[in-house]
């Protein structure tokens, strides 16, 4: 098993870790520390959340990083909503050319319905194809926005060597484990897509994107830390209460998700420094 550093889980070679030397620079950015209930651990993740995007917006290398994944999902959306605006004639029924004398309003309303429900679900299923995505394309920069807000954090830029092994831990490795959360995302996505058509499971779709959203900011974290993928699943378990508050304002705008790393980042410092603290 990798002996790994209790503040930034960075694996240790050495005596010490290379990476923060166990100290924290900063840590008024990642309070508050001790554990609270479910309720106050929901309002830290989204303070965490807004604290985190306040920190990139005032932090011109961290936003420089934040702006072209967010051009690149803009893009990936636009597109693929043309594409559902351009056919949107599929989900037009095809009906009699005329029916019944006094009935031809009821035709044209039924068409017009139909299209426009096709519409509805051909954005939706266009707005969880970006979000999951653009996961995988974004994800190298994503990775190097928490790198550099860990670093803004610990005080001190990662030391690390440049080596091959590093390069795949950090850059290439990242895009892999991202896909295969996307491929259960794309699942779990439509899933709950079906189940927001109906008014009772509706909240329950909800909460299921919400999840979602959290298991992606999480995967963003940890990625090049090279932690297995089920380690995602088990932090956002754990502590479902501050990812969900976490994730929340990017659920209702989640074009704006690169802006909920550094939150992501901070929340995930928070933990471990939490339970470094525990085990001393």
């Amino acid at each position: 098993m990798t002996a790994r550093c209790g503040i930034c889980a960075s694996p240790i070679h050495e005596a010490s870790c290379t990476r923060c030397s166990g100290r924290i620079a900063r840590p008024e950015l990642l309070e508050p520390l001790p554990p609270d209930s479910g309720v106050a651990e929901f309002t830290t993740g989204v303070r965490l959340a807004l604290r985190g995007a306040r920190l990139t917006l005032r932090t011109p290398r961290l936003l420089v990083l934040v702006a072209l994944p967010l051009a690149i999902s803009v893009l990936i959306f636009a597109g693929l909503g043309w594409l559902v605006w351009e056919y949107r004639d599929v989900a037009r029924p095809e009906f009699a050319q005329t029916w019944p004398w006094g009935l031809d309003w009821l035709r044209r309303a039924v068409t017009v319905a139909a299209e426009a429900l096709g519409v509805l679900l051909g954005f939706g299923l266009a707005l969880v194809t970006t979000v999951v995505v653009a996961q995988v394309v974004n994800a190298p920069f994503l990775e190097w926005l928490s790198q550099a807000v860990e670093s803004v954090v610990l005080g001190q830029p990662d030391r690390t060597p440049l080596s091959a092994r590093q390069l795949w831990q950090t850059t290439v490795k990242p895009v892999f484990q991202a896909a295969g959360l996307a491929v259960i995302q794309a699942a779990l996505g439509l899933f709950f897509l079906l189940l927001s058509l109906a008014a009772v499971t509706a909240p329950l779709s909800a909460l299921g994107g919400l999840w979602l959203l959290a298991l992606t900011l999480c995967d963003v974290t940890i990625a090049r830390k090279g932690l297995p993928v089920r380690e995602r699943f088990r932090r956002v378990r754990q502590g479902f209460s501050l990812w969900a508050g976490l994730a929340l304002p990017f659920f209702v705008a989640p074009f704006l998700l690169p802006l909920g790393v550094a939150g992501a980042t901070l929340a995930t410092l928070r933990e471990q420094t939490r339970g470094s603290a525990a085990r001393r």
